[in-house]
């Protein structure tokens, strides 16, 4: 299991560790790893005495340790630099083991991305209330697929329902004025996000919360992030045993 990595305790545990859980009880006979692609977070639990391998790492182990037969998962939202740089490097190390594959991430099909907002708009917006769903963005081409997910909400009438980002686009600016349009007075920011980590407690709880309550809306945040979904992580399994058979 490859995460990006958070250095929030409850994050991790919640939803990392949750992934990895979930992932040992489907595959009862496997040896089940993790790494951390981001060097930053490796460095800052390993400051805290906790040691996190790259993905290189953990792989290199698994063949020092005498496996030949390894797959790989990302818990990456989409098909992005991260899943790139995870690609790349599994193709470098491919000659040291008899089978190596990598699973899909999250939201790399159609079909996955509207299984995901059947998942998300289970419990629907409140009367007179909007849900924006928060991602982190990407300068990645990969940036089309929160657009295209904004697209499927329309397609399916879903009105008061948004996806928006803090680094990409949709951007923030461009949630607002179609907001405003729809006459809502009560928003939900929800994180698009595998964790409820720094992102989400720091930009979506607090300058997104702050921002929109200054445009005159009362404003509800769930900290909730998507590994905390066991139909979420579902989709994760289901991937795994797609590259299994």
């Amino acid at each position: 299991m490859v995460h990006f990595g958070t250095t929030e305790p409850e994050g991790r545990a919640l939803s990392l560790e949750t992934v990895n859980n979930d992932v040992k009880t489907v595959f009862p006979n496997l040896e089940v790893r993790q790494a951390y692609a981001s060097a930053i977070i490796r460095n800052i639990w390993g400051k805290r005495g906790e040691h996190f391998y790259s993905p290189q790492e953990a792989l290199m182990q698994l063949r020092a340790d005498g496996y030949e037969y390894v797959y790989v998962q990302s818990t990456t939202l989409m098909e992005g630099y991260e899943m790139t740089y995870l690609r790349e490097a599994i193709a470098a190390l491919q000659p040291f083991f008899k089978v190596l594959k990598a699973g899909n991430p999250l939201l790399y099909s159609v079909e996955d991305c509207q299984e995901v907002l059947d998942i998300l708009t289970r419990d629907g917006a409140e009367k007179n209330q909007a849900v924006v769903l928060v991602g982190h963005g990407t300068t990645h081409p990969s940036t089309a697929v929160y657009a295209m997910l904004q697209t499927m909400l329309q397609e399916r009438e879903q009105t008061n329902w948004y996806v928006s980002t803090i680094e990409g686009y949709p951007t923030q600016d461009m949630t607002l004025k179609t907001l405003k349009q729809s006459k809502v007075k009560k928003v939900q920011l929800r994180p698009l996000l595998l964790t409820a980590g720094d992102h989400a407690r720091n930009d979506i709880a607090k300058e997104w919360k702050e921002l929109f309550e200054q445009q005159g809306y009362e404003v509800d945040v769930r900290l909730q992030g998507l590994g905390e979904i066991k139909a979420i992580r579902d989709i994760y399994i289901r991937h795994i045993k797609d590259i299994m058979k």
